[in-house]
């Protein structure tokens, strides 16, 4: 009986021991990773205090206070890691110490710091996305936005970036689904004005190539996001030169009503004056006619027309 209780004894005094070292070198780890930390050693201070904390882990709840205090520090040393490295350039290095910051405060119970990180990468790959666009890497651009609108599918400035990438590299569908989307979070005027003037550009371009089917189409596309007075005149003369008088007349007279004042205002009226002509309107003919009368380059075949032609009262 003595020599088992000896035996246990021993066994006690050994497993004693053993506690007190494991509790003495978690504490000295803990303490080197403060002692880091204060010098501004953050990737140092990182190492001792999980090392710390995994030997925390072992000993069990005599050392749950060490424990504990490891786990509020690691996910808070990630995320600065992961700032550092962003701004270092390190995007990709950075974005994983980051993603390492979320998980681990996820699992210790800090959500505010979760938080933070899930609010910091969108920002970091829209930012990145932004320097691509800039620098006139347009694929680059396209991707890396993306990107933000899967991690945060609510960020109307990256849909709206994305819009503007897309567009560069001739995705309409592409940018016109994000386009759609930026109005759906917050970025509606911006948007709007974006696709409007893409739209606007197509019509130019087809009243110049002579494709004036198209550039009627594509004015239209443009009012339809946001009215316009040069798609609308734009498109009177696409439809003037495709004899779409109605068209022509519906188009110009919107275009006198935004413009009022516009510098070729007597030239609208001239095109008006022979819409209404060609569809036999002689009302109408004569009063756009009289307007320019004293034009300096229109109104001499203006009055012609008012008293030779028209014969208009």
């Amino acid at each position: 009986m003595k020599k088992v209780l000896t035996t246990l004894f021993l066994s006690l005094f050994f497993f004693s021991a053993s506690y007190a070292q494991d509790m003495e070198s978690a504490t000295n780890l803990y303490n080197t990773g403060a002692m880091a930390l204060n010098e501004g050693n953050i990737a140092e201070a990182l190492s001792n205090f999980e090392q710390a904390l995994e030997q925390a882990v072992v000993i069990g709840p005599e050392a749950e206070e060490l424990k504990s205090n490891c786990q509020n520090t690691i996910p808070k040393l990630y995320l600065q890691l992961g700032k550092e490295a962003v701004n270092a350039k390190d995007l990709d290095g950075g974005l994983e110490k980051i993603k390492t910051a979320i998980a681990k405060a996820e699992e210790f119970g800090l959500a505010d710091v979760a938080e933070e990180g899930k609010a910091l990468i969108p920002q970091v790959m829209l930012a990145e996305g932004n320097n691509k666009l800039n620098a006139g890497d347009f694929a680059g651009a396209v991707a890396d936005y993306k990107k933000v609108v899967e991690f945060d599918p609510t960020n109307g400035m990256a849909y709206f970036r994305l819009g503007q990438a897309s567009l560069r590299i001739n995705d309409e569908a592409t940018a016109v689904d994000a386009f759609n989307k930026a109005c759906e979070y917050g970025q509606e005027k911006n948007a709007k004005k974006a696709l409007s003037t893409h739209y606007l550009k197509q019509a130019a371009a087809a009243v110049k190539a002579k494709k004036y089917d198209d550039a009627i189409a594509a004015a239209n596309k443009s009012n339809e996001v946001m009215p316009n007075a040069q798609a609308y005149s734009i498109c009177g003369k696409a439809a003037i030169a495709a004899k779409k008088y109605d068209e022509a007349i519906a188009a110009f007279e919107s275009y006198v009503s935004m413009s009022p004042n516009a510098r070729d205002i007597n030239q609208t009226f001239y095109q008006l004056a022979t819409a209404y002509e060609a569809k036999g309107n002689k009302e109408k003919a004569c009063g756009y006619y009289s307007q320019i009368m004293s034009d300096p380059t229109l109104g001499e075949y203006a009055t012609h027309k008012v008293k030779n032609e028209l014969k208009c009262n």
